[in-house]
């Protein structure tokens, strides 16, 4: 299911609403980031979304500052819409390590989907 048909499904609060739009804005620039400009790590990136969601949060995400910083809103505020929009499905966190102490990168979960349709990946365009 697309990002859009996700968010569409679930009641969102006006923060809510934002804060994921915003993180859509943040994924869908890095995925176009080296389009033009670095041949091989465009390539990198268009290996991620073949992979899907799980592989683009690291790489491609955004950080709750990130957003918060977009938005005007501190990144407590931002963290907290984040995880009510992971408990509603719409977007996953990178996994965690307990070995690093660190802010974790989150993605709206369908955007890989629809970036691959937007860019043309197809599932033979990566194997290099």
């Amino acid at each position: 299911m697309s990002a859009e048909k996700m968010r569409e499904s679930v009641k969102l609060t006006p923060r809510q609403d934002s804060v994921l739009s915003e993180l859509v804005a943040i994924g869908r620039k890095n995925a176009f980031a080296y389009k033009d400009k670095h041949p091989y790590l465009h390539a990198q990136d268009l290996k991620r979304l073949h992979l899907g969601d799980d592989a683009c949060v690291w790489g491609l995400g955004g950080l709750s500052w990130e957003v918060g910083g977009r938005l005007g809103l501190s990144a407590e505020s931002v963290l907290s819409a984040f995880k009510s929009l992971e408990i509603k499905g719409l977007v996953i966190r990178e996994t965690r390590n307990p070995d690093y102490k660190r802010p974790l990168y989150w993605w709206p979960v369908g955007l890989a989907a629809d970036l691959r349709s937007e860019l043309g990946v197809s599932d033979s365009s990566n194997n290099s």
